[in-house]
C-alpha cells in the first residue's frame, strides 16, 4: 500500500504538514547517544559491539479474530495509580508534566501543556476522573476506576480486519532534531472495518518522535522492550507489557476509499505486545500480567494493537483534534478515535523464536537472581519512570530514594533493569557535573555494579538517558 495520495493535492498537503510537523513533533532534549547521522550500536551479552539495526513483521490474515474497541471507563491499577486514600499519576503529576513542557522551545512551550490538558490520559489519571469500586466488580484487585471514556476500555465489537507491519528499529534511544533525522521506519498496510461495516485504511506517512513529557520511544520504534504502565512511554491506563516492535507516526485514515482526514494527519500508534485481553475481552491490569494463554481471548501470548489518536499536527504545534470515523455511538456522536485489536497475529520475522517471559515460571527468583547484589550497600531498579529503592529496608519500595552516605567511605551499588530500555548511574555535583557515569545497560534483568567512593561533592545520582525521571539526592555526612 503506498504511503502517499496519489493527487498532487493530497502530496502538496502532506508536504506543507509534514513541514508543520518538522518543528512541532520532533525530538525536544538532547539524549546519550550518537550525533545525527552517525550509527549507533549495542552491546551484546559478551560485550561485543552489535549492530543496533532489527526488523520486527508482524501480520494477520483475514477472516481471523478482530476487535474495534469502543469508549468506556478504565479499572484502574492500585500497584500504578494507588488507592483512593493514597492516590498516584494523578492531578500532582499531569501538573508537572504540563509545567515540564513549558519550558519546551517555542511553540511547544504552549502546545503541548494544551495538548495535555485536552487529554490528561497520555501522562496521568486525574483524581477528579476517578470512583471507588467495588471487590465484586474487580476481582479484588482495582480500587477505582477512571471514568472518562478512553481508548483502554473493555467495551469492544468483533468485525473484520487484516494487516501487516514490519517495524524497523535502528537507533534506541531518542535523539535531538526533527522527525526526519531518525533512523528508524515502518511499513504499515492495515485494513479492517467498524461495527457499522464502514471499512477502513491506515495510510502512514512518517516516524515521528512524540514531545510527550516523560516519553522515550527509541527513535519513534522500539523493538523488545517495555511500555505503558510505570515506564513513562504511553498512557499509564495500559498496562506494563513487552513489546516486540511499537511504532508511532501520522498519517491519514480512509474510510470507505475517501481520505477523511483532509484536514490534516492523525498520530498513529502500532504496537505488538504481551496479551493484555482475558478471555473476557476484559483488559487486564498490571498486578495481573503477564496473562497465560490459555486465560486471554485467543490463545496467545501476542496480538497487535493499531490506535490513531485524536491529536493533529500543525505548524504551531500538536492540538487535540478528534479523528472523523464513521462510527456512530449510542449517543449520537461519532467515536472521536480509532483502537483496532488484531488477536491473532503472526510474527513472520524478529528475533523472538526463542523468546520466554522474563522471572521465573513459578515468580521465584533462581539463586543467581537471589544472590545479586547481596553484598550491596544500596540496591536499585531502573525503569524509565523513576528508580525504585529495594534494600536495604530504609529505601525499599520509595521511588527516586535520598541516598545517605558517609564521606570518606566506599560503597557498592547494584542495580537491575527493571524495563528494558536504556539506563546508566550516574552521579553528579552541585553544578550539574557528572562526577562518574557508568555503561548503558539495555537488557531488561540485567544488573550492573557501581563502586564508588563519597564524596561532600557528591549531589544527585539519575540516569543519563532519562534525567528527568530518573534521579535522586544524595546527602553526605562525617
Amino acid at each position: 500500500m503506498s504511503n502517499k495520495n496519489d493527487s498532487n493535492d493530497g502530496v502538496a498537503r502532506r508536504s506543507v504538514l509534514a513541514a508543520g510537523g518538522a518543528t512541532t513533533l520532533g525530538v525536544l532534549v538532547g539524549g546519550v547517544g550518537a550525533a545525527n547521522g552517525s550509527a549507533v550500536t549495542r552491546q551484546d551479552e559478551g560485550g561485543e559491539t552489535a549492530d543496533s539495526s532489527r526488523d520486527v513483521t508482524v501480520r494477520q490474515e483475514p477472516g481471523n479474530a478482530f476487535y474495534w474497541v469502543l469508549p468506556g471507563e478504565r479499572q484502574l491499577s492500585p500497584q500504578v495509580f494507588g488507592t483512593p486514600d493514597d492516590p498516584r499519576r494523578g492531578s500532582d503529576l499531569l501538573e508537572s508534566r504540563i509545567e515540564q513542557a513549558k519550558g519546551f522551545p517555542e511553540p511547544l512551550d504552549e502546545a503541548i501543556p494544551q495538548l495535555l490538558e485536552d487529554l490528561p490520559p497520555l501522562v496521568a489519571a486525574p483524581e477528579d476522573a476517578r470512583e471507588p469500586i467495588e471487590d465484586d466488580e474487580s476481582g479484588g484487585i482495582a480500587r477505582e476506576r477512571f471514568t472518562e471514556p478512553t481508548l483502554y476500555s473493555d467495551e469492544a465489537e468483533v468485525t473484520s480486519g487484516s494487516f501487516e507491519v514490519t517495524y524497523g528499529d535502528r537507533q534506541p534511544y531518542d535523539l535531538p532534531g526533527e522527525p526526519g533525522d531518525t533512523t528508524d521506519a515502518v511499513d504499515i498496510d492495515a485494513q479492517f472495518t467498524d461495527p457499522a461495516g464502514n471499512e477502513y485504511e491506515i495510510d502512514h506517512d512518517h516516524v515521528v518522535q512524540p514531545p510527550i513529557p516523560g516519553y522515550e520511544t527509541g527513535g519513534g520504534v522500539l523493538s523488545g522492550s517495555w511500555l505503558h504502565g510505570i515506564t513513562g512511554t504511553g498512557s499509564p491506563l495500559f498496562p506494563r507489557v513487552y513489546t516486540y516492535g511499537a511504532s508511532w507516526g501520522v498519517g491519514d485514515v480512509r474510510i470507505n476509499g475517501e481520505v477523511a482526514t483532509e484536514d490534516g494527519f492523525r498520530v498513529i500508534h502500532f504496537m505488538t505486545t504481551q496479551t493484555v485481553r482475558d478471555e473476557r475481552y476484559r483488559m487486564a491490569v498490571d498486578e495481573e500480567m503477564p496473562l497465560a494463554p490459555d486465560g486471554t481471548i485467543a490463545g496467545q501470548v501476542h496480538h497487535t494493537h493499531g490506535v490513531v489518536l485524536p491529536i493533529r499536527p500543525t505548524p504551531e504545534g500538536p492540538v487535540y483534534d478528534p479523528v472523523p470515523t464513521a462510527m456512530e455511538l449510542p449517543n449520537g456522536e461519532t467515536q472521536p478515535f480509532i483502537h483496532a485489536m488484531w488477536e491473532q497475529d503472526e510474527i513472520v520475522e524478529g528475533p523472538f523464536d526463542d523468546w520466554e517471559f522474563p522471572g521465573q515460571a513459578d515468580g521465584e527468583a533462581s539463586d543467581a537472581e537471589e544472590s545479586a547484589g547481596g553484598d550491596a550497600d544500596f540496591q536499585l531498579v531502573g525503569e524509565a519512570s523513576a528508580w525504585q529503592g529495594a534494600a536495604p529496608e530504609a529505601i525499599a519500595g520509595a521511588e527516586n530514594p535520598t541516598l545517605q552516605l558517609e564521606a570518606g567511605t566506599e560503597y557498592t551499588l547494584v542495580w537491575e533493569n527493571g524495563d528494558g530500555l536504556q539506563h546508566n548511574f550516574a552521579i553528579v555535583d552541585a553544578n550539574g557535573e557528572d562526577l562518574l557515569a557508568s555503561e548503558l545497560v539495555g537488557d531488561q534483568g540485567a544488573t550492573q555494579t557501581v563502586t564508588f567512593t563519597a564524596s561532600k561533592e557528591m549531589s544527585e545520582y539519575y540516569c543519563q538517558v532519562h534525567p528527568q525521571s530518573m534521579r535522586g539526592g544524595i546527602e553526605i555526612g562525617g
